[in-house]
């Protein structure tokens, strides 16, 4: 666990050493609670909010949320990522944003879902492509732009999650 100690925790926030006892049983109660909290406070929202109704363009939109929301914390993304493999924690900064259920509703009311997905599959693939870890992956160490990263995410997306008949007209406006 590191350098870290109980005393010096109870030290920095200025409580006694059996305060923080009360609320923390080990240091690796500590770090789990940090890292849960840093993942949650670099969660995406809702990534759909003002989409416009259309089922690929809501896609696009959820996709281009997601890129900027990362591009806005990856500092405290690439933390919430180091904690977690310090820990051995769950981050939970991946975790199914609201607006995933959502886009993969309106693809299947209006037939813009690869039939043999499943709900659930199909949620999933969209966390998968949503996810800090493969934005960061996409950035390339900084030599793609979040616009870069947004278009070939949008690609990936309509490529794996909607038929092929939907492909040609919605890839170019993509």
């Amino acid at each position: 666990m590191g350098r870290f100690s109980m005393d010096e925790l109870a030290k920095t926030a200025g409580v006694a050493r059996a305060t923080v006892y009360e609320h923390f049983r080990s240091k690796r109660a500590v770090l789990d609670e940090l890292t849960s909290r840093t993942a949650r406070d670099v969660s995406p929202g809702d990534v759909t909010e003002g989409a416009p109704g259309e089922p690929l363009a809501i896609l696009r939109s959820a996709l281009r949320g997601a890129c900027r929301h990362w591009a806005g914390n990856e500092e405290a993304a690439r933390e919430a990522r180091t904690l977690g493999a310090i820990t051995g924690a769950q981050r939970s900064g991946d975790l199914v944003p609201l607006g995933l259920n959502k886009v993969v509703d309106a693809l299947a009311a209006t037939g813009h879902l690869r039939s043999h997905w499943t709900r659930e599959e199909a949620v999933a693939a969209l966390q998968v492509l949503t996810s800090f870890d493969t934005y960061d992956r996409l950035r390339a160490g900084g030599t793609r732009s979040t616009i870069e990263v947004e278009a070939i995410l949008t690609k990936l997306a309509i490529a794996v999650i909607a038929p092929a008949n939907s492909h040609a007209s919605n890839a170019a406006s993509a």
